[in-house]
């Protein structure tokens, strides 16, 4: 679930519903399911901006501590990616729709009753 970020509470952390305390959080680019450590690293690994879609719609998640690096889907694996680049990720076809995300109410409420 979407929850103030970690390390700046405009912005956003996703954290799991099913294992409370554990985020989404990027290593190495790639995105990963990490207990949150408390350290400062893991707050701005953790912490996405949202902005206007790159592709004109929804939205796109900005990395705190990579700017022009967005959440994207890539081979169906999550990275933070930049438009154009060395990485096979950060390939200029599709970057504008694989950043932009729909965002849509849940499909069933979190365990426990939480919201969304």
């Amino acid at each position: 679930m979407a929850t103030a970020g970690l390390a700046n509470p405009s912005c956003t952390s996703f954290e799991s519903v099913n294992k409370p305390g554990y985020y989404l959080r990027h290593q190495n680019f790639q995105l990963h399911l990490q207990p949150n450590d408390g350290s400062s690293l893991f707050s701005v690994d953790g912490t996405f901006c949202q902005g206007p879609g790159n592709s004109g719609q929804g939205v796109s998640f900005q990395s705190v501590n990579f700017p022009g690096r967005y959440l994207r889907n890539f081979n169906n694996v999550a990275y933070i990616a930049s438009n154009g680049g060395a990485n096979p990720w950060d390939t200029a076809a599709n970057w504008a729709e694989d950043t932009s995300w729909l965002v849509a109410a849940p499909w069933a409420p979190a365990p426990g009753g939480g919201g969304t």
